[in-house]
């Protein structure tokens, strides 16, 4: 810390020292004074040690730094959060599934061995079918088999148990958890480039304002293509992924539009959405057709205008 006094003000560092202070206490303080004053703990006393002891587990906390540290863990962790209401329902549908699956096969296998063997009971029955085909990488193989040795519709049974369940059922819940960390990831990816963007438009526009001959807080076009000479702006602008050819080429309609000269938040717009990486949406067509609609009004009635003076 550069000023001491703002040791006091850093939370993980406070949390740190109160661990410390109750493990040093609790460790050899406290037993110190117990042995140095002839105290005797009794039972009740010893479980309150116990549960000071038990304070230790706030270090768990530390694990919120730790993610922080690690964006792809977060990411990760925040997926699982989001998809829980998701997977719930997957669940419930594979519980459910499930149960009347093994009401179906302890009635149909009452009577043979297998039967006696691992469906005897519902929950028995629901055992069996969860760990021998829901969760178990050999899909119901060898239960399968064995069903076929009784009757091969049973073991036709049970593959359509095993298909409905462990392929279609856990595919999904497996779906879902990837979409939903991709979504998650993809958002992150998104927020992180637009703070870099931002600092970068930041930059970019100081340097604009630097050569800003009339100092009004606007650039001119002038202004602007000089500044595009600049191999080092260039660089930067690269880095944002902006269609550099296209912000040349349409740096005269731009300006065109704005009475020749663009303000901060015109500029960081047409620069962002010059980007590559920026995908076209229906709004986008829309926001086209308006445009275009709005221009050929206006040439409708400047040709009307020309019209009524020659005539």
């Amino acid at each position: 810390f550069k000023e001491p006094r703002k040791v006091l003000t850093e939370f993980w560092f406070m949390f740190d020292l109160l661990l410390v202070v109750f493990l040093v206490s609790e460790t050899w303080v406290l037993w110190c004074l117990f042995e140095l004053f002839g105290i005797k703990v009794a039972v009740g006393g010893f479980r309150a040690l116990i549960v000071l002891r038990a304070v230790r587990l706030l270090r768990i906390m530390k694990v919120v730094k730790l993610l922080h540290k690690l964006p792809e863990l977060l990411v990760i962790v925040r997926g699982i959060v989001i998809a829980i209401r998701a997977v719930a329902l997957v669940v419930v549908l594979l519980g459910m599934i499930t149960y009347l699956g093994a009401i179906i096969f302890r009635v149909l296998l009452t009577d043979t061995t297998m039967g006696k063997e691992k469906f005897q009971t519902v929950p028995q029955a629901m055992g069996t079918l969860l760990v021998d085909c829901v969760l178990s990488g050999t899909k119901g193989g060898p239960l399968m088999r064995k069903a076929w040795s009784i009757n091969p519709i049973y073991s036709f049974l049970l593959f359509c148990f095993t298909l409905a369940t462990n392929v279609t059922m856990m595919g999904v819940l497996r779906g879902v958890l990837v979409q939903t960390i991709r979504k998650i990831s993809e958002t992150e990816d998104e927020k992180k480039r637009a703070i870099v963007n931002n600092h970068a438009i930041e930059k970019f526009w100081a340097h604009l304002i630097e050569v800003d001959e009339d100092y009004d807080g606007y650039v001119e076009s002038e202004e602007f293509l000089k500044l595009m000479t600049n191999k080092a702006h260039l660089k930067q602008l690269k880095k944002m992924d902006v269609d550099l050819e296209g912000l040349a080429s349409l740096a005269d309609f731009m300006f065109g539009e704005h009475n020749g000269r663009l303000s901060k938040t015109d500029l960081r717009k047409w620069v962002l959405d010059m980007r590559r990486s920026q995908k076209s949406t229906v709004k986008d067509h829309y926001v086209t057709q308006a445009f275009l609609n709005v221009k050929l009004k206006q040439v409708v009635e400047a040709a009307s205008k020309d019209r009524t003076l020659s005539s």
